[in-house]
């Protein structure tokens, strides 16, 4: 009889431990792909390399901002605005910069309108060690998504931005990991524009630019809209700075002369240590600084000079050809150590200061009438042994027995300076002694009767917005006015006396004992770029008449300094019309204008480039064309070179001029890739095409007006221009046309 037995049998065992294992190990799959589809949270510590950040001064500059009135500009296809994607990381990354003791400079801190040129000049004046701007990129192609970076011009322009624009374009990529990214994405700014990018140009330390993706790409249009996302994005920026600066900085500290002396001899013999960047951390590494040794050059003045370098000392020396003229030089020690990394641009100087053989005064006049008033410019001209002037910024002193002196130390420039003697009001006898070092020289000034009457003043800059560069620079008067003075002004009394005012603004007319001025007359004064104004006053023999003038600048003086090339295609009344009207306008405001357009005559496109080209002035090129107006379509066309951000700004400003006074507009440009006036020019270059030929609200006048205002407010840093000003500014425009025709 056989017995059934209880108990499992052995292949029983095993295929009840089968198929329990099968289900461990499914239960298993299911919980890790659970756990693979749980996001794993990201970490942001800072890798014990970024250490090296301390101390160091960071600019960021988060692009755009302030323009979310305009439709469509800089936005993702559901509407994000790259503005405010730029400022969030960059508020990610400056949190991680400050964690490891980087100071971080901030170019906007909301959504606020920085202009690029104003970008630069906070990173220049705050010293800043690096400047690097945030951006990402659209293009009409949806699939399009990399990251890219951007350096200023050729890679001998900028090696250190191109060092760090290597590191930053790699940590960015690496922290987004975009998979069409290219190997490098390494790309100079002159690919898009002939000048490059303003806002690198105009930087003083290395700068790059970075286009982190394409917010054009509706995927990561998404992904920018998550807090994480950018957090990681900053990340790669962080990391990116970081392995950067632990590479370390070569630089030749100047040894002999020392950096910021005063020497005397013309033929000094300079030393210079070299240093790696690295041993000074206590790096293990060999005893010799390790710099490439066939990578050195040095510069004197931004010249090179012939060197020879000592191994065994790690130290440079430079027998000059040539004597140095007196003043500042500066030494430029250019190294790459085994890590890549160039000298961070950080120029040293010294000053040659030898003694003066003699100092030359002469003055405006002799005597001055004894009426407390009256005051007369004293020239101090200091020469060394060899007939050169002194070097610049050296103290020059005056002291006098008599009268006032309104200052009684004076820096150098170009070997002279300039002190102004105030009269007594009593008659007598003033010795002025002026010192440089141990020289010595004395002139002396009469108070007392003169043969006719003097004329003099200052003319100064009315209206410097407080705030401002200028603002910051020149004298507060007590009664809170800021004083700028202005060279070359130009007076003119009715009877015909003419001056001009000289480097601090003053002026000094003399009639003679018969003079024809005598009695009530008019004072006219003018300058480019100025409001001219007169003042009435009244001449009396053997005195003095002082009249100070504030002179207001056209425009708040925005186009002084402005170079713009004005040309047309097209060859109707209305454009002459407009190009006559408009170069009177900018020229009036001190604009320097090329007007290349002649009515009635053609001309090739080669010819065109050509002669833009010929052109020196770095500044605007802008090409207006006129068509048949269309109902149906934009009255107004504008196109610039695609991607450059300050000509589009440029163009926006003039259209939304037309769109307030002229015609309906959408604020919208054309990036263009085409027209050979744009791409091969080398200037800033702009294209408007003006749809108003039969237009029943033609004007090429009013054209001319809408453009004038539009580049007045892109050239103004608040981009505001008061009602009050733009009527004074037509008044103005009016009165000298009518003087013109008459």
């Amino acid at each position: 009889m056989r017995t059934i037995s209880s108990q499992p049998t052995s292949s029983n065992r095993k295929e009840k431990l089968k198929i329990l294992l099968i289900l461990l190990v499914f239960a298993g799959c299911s919980q890790r792909q659970e756990l693979a589809e749980q996001k794993t949270p990201l970490h942001f510590d800072p890798p014990p390399y970024t250490r090296h950040l301390k101390g160091f001064k960071i600019c960021l500059d988060p692009g755009h901002g302030g323009q979310a009135h305009v439709p469509d500009y800089k936005r993702g296809p559901t509407g994000v605005r790259e503005a405010d994607v730029n400022l969030r990381v960059a508020s990610h990354l400056r949190e991680m910069l400050q964690q490891v003791g980087a100071t971080v400079i901030m170019t906007r801190v909301d959504d606020s309108y920085v202009s690029l040129s104003k970008r630069s000049e906070i990173a220049n004046e705050n010293g800043a060690d690096f400047f690097i701007s945030l951006h990402h990129n659209g293009i009409d192609n949806p699939k399009v998504n990399y990251t890219s970076t951007w350096y200023h011009g050729d890679a001998d322009d900028s090696r250190q931005s191109l060092d760090l624009a290597r590191y930053v374009q790699q940590g960015v990529s690496d922290a987004l990991q975009l998979p069409t990214s290219p190997a490098s994405g390494l790309y100079s700014d002159k690919l898009i524009t002939a000048s490059g990018f303003g806002v690198l140009r105009l930087t003083e330390c290395p700068a790059v630019l970075c286009e982190a993706s394409f917010l054009s790409n509706p995927e990561e249009e998404a992904r920018l809209q998550e807090d994480s996302y950018l957090k990681k994005e900053a990340y790669g920026y962080f990391l990116g700075i970081a392995r950067y600066v632990e590479g370390g900085f070569p630089k030749g500290v100047l040894v002999e002369p020392p950096h910021t002396s005063v020497i005397e001899t013309k033929t000094p013999r300079l030393q210079i240590q070299v240093m790696d960047g690295l041993h000074e951390r206590g790096a293990w590494m060999l005893k010799r600084q390790q710099v490439f040794t066939d990578s050195i050059r040095v510069k004197v003045d931004n010249m090179d000079v012939p060197y020879h370098y000592d191994r065994a000392t790690d130290q440079i020396t430079v027998s000059l050809d040539k004597p140095l003229s007196n003043g500042v030089h500066f030494v430029q020690t250019e190294l790459v150590n085994y890590y890549g990394n160039h000298s961070l641009p950080s120029p040293q100087w010294f000053k040659v200061a030898p003694p003066a053989e003699a100092l030359d005064l002469s003055a405006w006049s002799k005597t001055l009438p004894a009426d407390g008033k009256s005051y007369v410019g004293i020239s101090v001209t200091a020469q060394d042994t060899e007939g050169m002037p002194i070097a610049d910024d050296e103290p020059i002193y005056a002291q006098t027995s008599n009268g006032t002196l309104k200052e009684d130390r004076r820096l150098s420039k170009n070997g002279s300076a300039q002190f102004y003697l105030h009269a007594s009001d009593t008659p007598g006898t003033a010795t002025v002694e002026v010192s440089y070092q141990q020289t010595h020289q004395s002139l002396i000034i009469h108070f007392s009767d003169t043969n006719g009457a003097i004329v003099q003043g200052q003319v100064w800059r009315a209206d410097i917005p407080k705030g401002t560069s200028d603002a910051k620079t020149h004298r507060i008067e007590p009664q809170g006015k800021i004083k700028k003075p202005i060279q070359d002004a130009q007076l003119q009394t009715d009877s015909g006396l003419m001056t001009v005012t000289d480097a601090e603004g003053h002026f000094f007319i003399t009639t003679s004992s018969e003079s024809q001025d005598f009695g009530e007359t008019t004072l006219h004064i003018s300058k480019r770029g100025y409001y001219p104004d007169k003042r009435k006053i009244h001449i009396q023999p053997n005195q003095a008449t002082i009249a100070d003038v504030g002179l207001h600048p056209i425009a708040d003086g925005v186009f002084v300094s402005t170079v713009i090339v004005l040309d047309s295609q097209t060859d109707t009344p209305e454009t002459q019309e407009l190009l006559t009207t408009l170069e009177r306008m900018l020229k009036l405001a001190g604009a320097k204008v090329y007007n290349i357009y002649t009515y009635g005559s053609k001309m090739s496109v080669e010819k065109r480039i050509q002669k833009v080209n010929a052109i020196k002035d770095s500044g605007y090129y802008l090409q207006i064309n006129h068509a048949e107006w269309d109902k149906e379509q934009s009255t107004l066309v504008a196109a610039h070179y695609r991607g450059n951000q300050v000509t589009e700004t440029f163009l926006k400003r003039i259209l939304e001029q037309f769109n307030s006074t002229l015609y309906e507009t959408p604020i919208v440009t054309v990036q263009d890739r085409t027209t050979p006036e744009i791409q091969q020019t080398n200037k800033m270059a702009m294209t408007l095409q003006i749809k108003s030929l039969n237009h029943p609200n033609a004007s090429g006048v009013s054209g001319a007006h809408a453009i004038f205002f539009g580049a007045w407010t892109f050239l103004k840093d608040d981009g505001e221009i008061p009602a009050e000003r733009q009527k004074r500014f037509m008044e103005y425009l009016k009165d000298v046309s009518a003087h013109s025709s008459n």
